[in-house]
């Protein structure tokens, strides 16, 4: 039987963050789903927010991230975000992440601190994680593996083992196998990311599911503020490989224009701030335009040098479909893009359950409140995936007998679950319908007959594969926590006008 100290489930930059963290303290498992480089941190691509420069305080981080949120984050947990920022970036830098000289502005901001290493900011800092947990010395490229790190691929957590009150590991699933088994650990870390692919238009990966916070609801634990899911403004309007290619918000605060099917410029009749006004309110205004034709996003004005050298990525890819980013309007479309709700945890990432943690999209840490602010994703992964092993490490210099308290026997008589695997064509067809009545009836604007709907829609899905049950049971805890929040708050937005 399998066993690990410290069990990490999910490869993004929030589980690899504490993954490197909790090396010193005893063996470290980190598993993904798939292979490395697939989490959904492997795409932002705006950067990390942090006060590092004089103009800049803290308090206006905070203040910005409270506003962003519709003053329903928490402040204690949004200063713990924001004055652990200067740490993480220091952190990453010791890793050989490389950070511009000079900080961009993003909607929600009221200063420019969106610090970044390319235009792809979420694949650079991901590899050199990568590298981190997987190379002997911190941040070079040689082979060989860290002291107490093992990552393995293509393994799937299914179900949390829970013994006595406490979690005690996961039951997998490896490669293609059709059979579960235990993995026990002393202390379990979900870090397992968003949940967009729930939705039929996301820029999330396919393996975005929820499948965390399905685990975590299945062992008895309340999820929350799980009504508010970010839809990002602007991703590319074409399908592409299970998800929607994003066009992060620094194209906004370089200059980029939105523009209607008239070709006219139309966000300052929503919002003041126009382009830059936060993420929930652009997104609205863009949805309710294009009920009257398409949009786009607009570079044509700016210095056409400038912009291909401050977005290299982005316009490497959209020449992959054909599209100038210095010359052609680019047809945009909102997407679903975070979840700011997930599984309580405290500012160490303790769950209600003891020996589970969480960090990430996966958890509600208090600091999204009801909209995320730009930038502030991959901070919360680096700041929260530190402070884990803080608080892991302060707990055993506090009681040294505590791991010896958390009996991990071998023989200990474990009743594994069964699972049922339909066929993929199957498997597809159900995720393809729950995400159509999500899109349609849970999305960017809601009705509370369609909510009903909805529930009644999704439950009546007759599945019988764990892959399908894992994002019915958070479709249907998301829509009875959008039912229960009758008017609209954040990205949370509720119409009895619309059709």
């Amino acid at each position: 039987m399998k066993q690990t100290d410290y069990l990490v489930i999910g490869a993004g930059i929030a589980g690899l963050t504490a993954a490197y963290h909790l090396k010193d303290l005893g063996k470290v498992t980190i598993l993904t789903k798939g292979k490395l480089k697939q989490a959904n941190s492997y795409w932002a691509q705006g950067g990390i927010a942090a006060v590092l420069t004089k103009e800049d305080r803290f308090v206006k981080h905070i203040d910005d991230t409270l506003s962003a949120g519709a003053e329903h984050g928490d402040r204690d947990a949004i200063r713990h975000l924001v004055e652990g920022a200067p740490k993480a970036i220091r952190f990453l830098e010791s890793i050989g992440v490389k950070f511009k000289k000079e900080p961009g502005l993003e909607g929600g901001h009221s200063e420019a601190r969106v610090w970044r290493t390319s235009d792809f900011t979420g694949q650079d800092v991901l590899n050199h994680l990568i590298k981190a947990v997987q190379s002997p010395k911190t941040g070079t490229p040689f082979g060989g593996k860290v002291k107490n790190i093992e990552v393995l691929e293509d393994v799937d957590a299914v179900e949390l083992i829970t013994e006595g009150g406490r979690c005690k590991g996961a039951f997998i699933r490896v490669g293609d196998s059709h059979e579960l088994e235990p993995f026990l650990a002393k202390h379990t870390i979900l870090a397992t990311g968003g949940l967009g692919q729930i939705f039929e238009k996301t820029s999330n990966p396919r393996a975005a599911g929820g499948d965390g916070l399905a685990m975590a609801a299945n062992v008895g634990l309340e999820l929350e503020d799980l009504e508010f899911v970010q839809f990002h403004p602007t991703a590319l309007n074409k399908y592409d490989e299970g998800r929607y290619f994003l066009l992060s918000e620094t194209l906004r605060g370089f200059g980029a224009k939105v523009l209607n099917s008239k070709k006219e410029s139309f966000l300052s009749q929503f919002d003041p701030r126009g382009e830059l006004a936060p993420r929930d309110i652009v997104t609205r205004a863009i949805f309710f335009e294009m009920m009257n034709g398409p949009a786009y996003l607009d570079m044509h004005h700016l210095f056409a040098k400038e912009v291909k050298n401050r977005f290299p990525n982005i316009t490497k890819r959209l020449k992959h479909y054909g599209l100038d980013l210095t010359k052609d309007l680019i047809p945009i479309t909102p997407v679903a893009h975070f979840s700011c709700g997930g599984i309580p945890v405290d500012q160490y990432g303790n769950t209600k359950l003891p020996g589970l943690l969480a960090v990430g999209e996966v958890a509600c840490s208090g600091v999204h409140g009801a909209n995320r602010l730009a930038s502030n994703a991959l901070l919360e992964g680096l700041v929260f995936g530190d402070a884990i092993a803080k608080g892991l490490e302060r707990k055993k210099e506090e009681d040294e007998d505590e791991d010896e308290d958390i009996q991990l026997d071998e023989k200990m008589e474990i009743e594994i679950p069964k699972i049922v695997m339909e066929p993929m064509e199957q498997v597809r067809a159900y995720a393809k319908r729950i995400s159509q009545i999500m899109w349609e009836r849970v999305g960017i604007i809601r009705r509370p007959d369609g909510l009903e709907k909805a529930l009644k829609e999704i439950t009546e899905i007759p599945a019988r594969d764990y892959r399908i049950q894992h994002r019915q049971i958070v479709c249907y805890k998301m829509i009875q926590a959008a039912i229960q929040r009758p008017s609209s708050l954040g990205c949370h937005y509720i119409s009895s006008e619309m059709p």
